[in-house]
């Protein structure tokens, strides 16, 4: 092989490389609460009871709670996330909430939904209601929480977050002991580029080591 084709593959390897190693996961929203709540609506575009309050285990930071308990959704991303169909993606977020929550019941729920409110599907919350897995705690600790699914998701691909402090039964359940923060949808990486970016990397530093003897 001449030293103009030697230089050429390794470009290339180096190219594929540089591209598929690229592939990691992408932000598609970022809220973390430290300023206000622009992003955010209620329902049917109205009024909401999410409110930014001190980190009551962290005062310098911001986080999220309510100021009334709600069903059906309370606070909604105003923008609609249009995903990629057969794309995969997680959403996660970090949940403080308080012993004084009533067990089994109420407290914080996460979910995706067509408008605000429309279709629901919710995934993550202190019990089963409405089939969302009870799987947040309400210890008096922050947790991270992590939801990973496949565009389009049951209500479609152009979907919006929705978060509440779940009224429990009876209108039974404490307001402002539900507490959310550092919410994110990210793509997830393909794993084909991410091996072929791997081999792609592998490959020049064997070219590298060639060229040295």
């Amino acid at each position: 092989m001449s030293h103009r084709v030697k230089r050429t593959s390794i470009g290339m390897v180096v190219l594929v490389g540089f591209f598929s190693a690229g592939a990691v996961a992408n932000p598609v929203f970022i809220e973390d609460f430290e300023t206000d709540l622009s992003q955010w609506t209620g329902k049917n575009g109205g009024a909401h009871n999410g409110i930014i309050v001190a980190d009551p285990l962290n005062p310098g930071n911001n986080v999220l709670s309510f100021s009334a308990t709600a069903s059906s959704g309370d606070i909604f991303t105003i923008a609609a996330f249009d995903l990629v169909a057969g794309q995969s993606y997680t959403i996660s977020f970090d949940y403080l909430g308080m012993p004084s929550q009533i067990p089994g019941g109420s407290g914080g729920f996460a979910g995706l939904s067509q408008a605000y409110p429309g279709t629901h599907l919710w995934y993550y919350g202190t019990s089963a209601t409405s089939g969302a897995a009870p799987v947040l705690i309400d210890d008096g600790q922050w947790h991270t929480y992590t939801y990973e699914f496949t565009a389009p998701t049951p209500i479609g691909s152009s979907i919006h977050l929705m978060f509440e402090d779940f009224s429990y039964y009876g209108g039974a359940g404490v307001a402002g002991d539900a507490f959310f923060d550092n919410i994110q949808i990210t793509t997830v990486p393909v794993p084909g580029a991410l091996l072929l970016g791997s081999i792609g990397l592998g490959l020049t530093g064997y070219f590298r080591r060639r060229n040295a003897f």
